[in-house]
């Protein structure tokens, strides 16, 4: 009895651990760096620009201006290049089961609708991105593509199954949103460290 009930012990740690580290992986999937990651290399970055330009005795101070802003804008779209690439490499695919059971025969059973959602408001699904593994009596997405859902019937006695595979991407004009709001953050946090 004590056998049994280490070896249960035993396997739902393990179970709770494979279930946790397919979670994790699955975040990671679409979880691009944090902004924290890029402080101290643009950070290194722009102080060799500001002491090459201050070294630059032929420049008068309006000249050396213009130069370190034509060089910070270069830096800042090397950063914003570098992202962009990041982020539309990030994707994610979720899935979401329906299925239906009818009793009864000489009848059309209809369970309706499940769905899947974007795991942010950033990320988007589209119909030639998903796919189902089982039955599928047709599948939606939402016009923003947040979600995409399986409808799932059935005739007469009998089950009906499937799976609904979608995956997520970041939108292009989040995308872009992100990227100005993370460029301004760590240019002002680099200006005032």
């Amino acid at each position: 009895m004590k056998t049994n009930i280490k070896l249960n012990k035993k396997i739902i740690t393990i179970l709770i651990l494979f279930l946790t580290s397919s979670i994790c992986v699955s975040a990671q999937d679409f979880s691009v760096k944090p902004l924290s990651d890029f402080f101290q290399t643009y950070k290194d970055k722009h102080r060799i620009i500001l002491k090459a330009i201050e070294n630059r005795d032929d420049l008068t101070i309006p000249q050396k201006l213009v130069l370190y802003e034509s060089e910070i804008s270069k830096l800042k779209e090397g950063f914003r290049s570098s992202r962009k690439t990041e982020y539309q490499s990030k994707s994610v695919t979720l899935s979401r089961r329906n299925s239906c059971t009818s009793a009864s025969s000489g009848s059309v059973k209809d369970c309706g609708y499940k769905y899947v959602k974007a795991p942010n408001k950033n990320m988007y699904t589209r119909k030639d991105w998903i796919k189902v593994d089982g039955t599928n009596k047709g599948t939606k997405v939402a016009a923003d593509g947040s979600s995409a859902g399986l409808k799932m019937t059935v005739a007469g006695k009998g089950k009906n199954a499937g799976v609904l595979f979608a995956e997520f991407k970041y939108k292009p004009e989040s995308i872009s949103s992100l990227i100005d709001m993370e460029t301004i953050k760590l240019f002002h946090q680099i200006n005032e460290k």
